[in-house]
C-alpha cells in the first residue's frame, strides 16, 4: 500500500526530478571547472575536463533530448484521470494535451534559440541556463488543481525568469566607456530590472488576496470545490453580500494583467522589451506571454467558470480601456522593440476578445 501511494504521488515528477538534477548538476560543474582553469588552482585542469564545453548550444542540445524523451514520457499516461500529491495536481486528458503542447511550444523554441546562437553567440551559459529552468517549470501550470498549487508554480517561474534577467546583463557589454557606466544601456538594465521586480511583487500580492478570500468562502482552493461553493450561494444563499465575488475577480484579473502586461496596464513592459536582447523578447512573445495566456483563457472559461458572471464584465471594462490607451500611444513608438511590445500588447487585447467570444 505504501509503495503505491509512493508511485502514484511521484512518478509523474521523476522526470523533471532527474531532468533539474542533470541540468544543476552539468552547470555548477562545468562552471567550477571553467573557474578553476582561469585562475589556475589546477594545472591538471584542461578542456577535456570540463563536462561540457563553454558553448550554449550544448546546452540547449540537451534540453530538446530531455524534451522529446519527456514528451514520449507523457504519452503513457494517457487516458488516465487522477488527482495527485493531496489533489494538488491533477491528470487529465485535457491537461496532458496543454502540458504537451507547452513542450512543443519549448521544442520549438529551443531549435530556433540554437540557430540564433550559433549566428550570434553573445549568450552565456548562466543565461542559456536560466532559460531551460524556465522552460522545464511551466508547463506544470496546467497540471495544477488548486490556485495556491499555481500561485506556488508562478512564482518559482517568476524568479527563474528575475534570474535570467539578471545574468542577461551580458547585453549591455557593448559599452566600452568605462567612464560612461550610466549610459542608455545601463539604464535599460536597471529599468528592466525594477519594473520587472515590483511587476511580479503586486501581481503576487493581488493573488495572495484573491486565495484568502477564496478561502474564506470556501476553505479550499481546489478549482472543483471553488465552482461548487460559488454556484451553490446563488441557491443556498449562504453568501447575501455578492460584491465579494466581484472584488475576487477584480484581483484574480488584475493579477494577471499585471503579470502578462495587458493593457491599460503595460507601461512597464515597454521598458522591460527595451531591456533584454532579442532572444528574450522571441521567448516572451513565443513562448510566456502564449502559456500563460491559454491558462489565463482556461482558468476564466474552465477552472474558474462559476465567476464568469462577473469576470466578463471585467475583461469588457479593461478592453475598452486598453484600446483607447492603445490609440493614444500607437503612433508615439520610436523603438522597434517599443513596437514589439506594442504588437504583443495588441495581440493580447485581441485574444481577450476572444475569450469573450467564447463566453458568449
Amino acid at each position: 500500500m505504501l509503495l503505491g501511494l509512493l508511485v502514484s504521488e511521484y512518478i509523474f515528477f521523476v522526470p523533471v526530478i532527474l531532468n533539474l538534477s542533470i541540468y544543476w548538476y552539468l552547470f555548477f560543474k562545468n562552471n567550477v571547472a571553467n573557474i578553476n582553469k582561469k585562475n589556475n588552482w589546477d594545472n591538471s585542469i584542461s578542456v577535456k575536463n570540463i563536462i561540457i564545453n563553454q558553448n550554449p548550444t550544448n546546452f540547449i542540445k540537451l534540453s530538446i533530448l530531455f524534451n522529446i524523451m519527456f514528451l514520449i514520457f507523457i504519452f503513457t499516461f494517457q487516458g488516465y484521470s487522477t488527482t495527485f500529491w493531496w489533489s494538488h495536481f491533477k491528470l487529465t486528458n485535457f491537461n496532458l494535451y496543454m502540458f504537451s503542447l507547452v513542450i512543443l511550444f519549448s521544442l520549438y523554441f529551443m531549435f530556433i534559440s540554437d540557430k540564433h546562437i550559433k549566428m550570434n553567440n553573445i549568450y552565456s551559459i548562466d543565461y542559456i541556463f536560466a532559460l531551460i529552468n524556465i522552460t522545464l517549470f511551466i508547463p506544470f501550470i496546467f497540471l495544477t488543481n488548486t490556485l495556491f498549487t499555481f500561485f506556488f508554480t508562478i512564482e518559482l517561474v517568476s524568479c527563474s525568469i528575475f534570474y535570467k534577467f539578471i545574468v542577461g546583463k551580458f547585453f549591455f557589454n557593448n559599452n566600452k566607456k568605462l567612464d560612461n557606466f550610466f549610459s542608455i544601456f545601463s539604464k535599460n538594465y536597471l529599468n528592466l530590472l525594477f519594473f520587472q521586480y515590483w511587476s511580479s511583487f503586486f501581481s503576487s500580492i493581488l493573488i495572495i488576496f484573491s486565495i484568502y478570500f477564496l478561502m474564506i468562502i470556501s476553505n479550499s482552493t481546489e478549482w472543483l470545490i471553488l465552482n461548487f461553493v460559488i454556484n451553490s450561494n446563488s441557491i443556498i444563499n449562504y453568501i447575501n453580500n455578492e460584491y465579494i465575488f466581484i472584488f475576487v475577480s477584480i484581483i484574480i484579473i488584475l493579477g494577471f494583467i499585471i503579470k502578462l502586461g495587458i493593457a491599460p496596464i503595460q507601461l512597464y513592459k515597454i521598458e522591460i522589451y527595451k531591456g533584454v536582447p532579442f532572444l528574450t523578447i522571441f521567448f516572451y512573445t513565443v513562448f510566456y506571454f502564449l502559456v500563460f495566456f491559454l491558462f489565463f483563457s482556461s482558468l476564466i472559461i474552465l477552472y474558474l467558470s462559476s465567476l464568469i458572471n462577473y469576470t466578463w464584465i471585467i475583461l469588457l471594462i479593461i478592453i475598452i480601456l486598453g484600446v483607447f490607451y492603445i490609440i493614444t500611444l500607437i503612433f508615439d513608438i520610436n523603438l522597434f522593440k517599443a513596437f514589439l511590445a506594442y504588437s504583443t500588447i495588441i495581440n493580447s487585447v485581441s485574444f481577450l476578445l476572444l475569450i469573450l467570444a467564447i463566453i458568449f
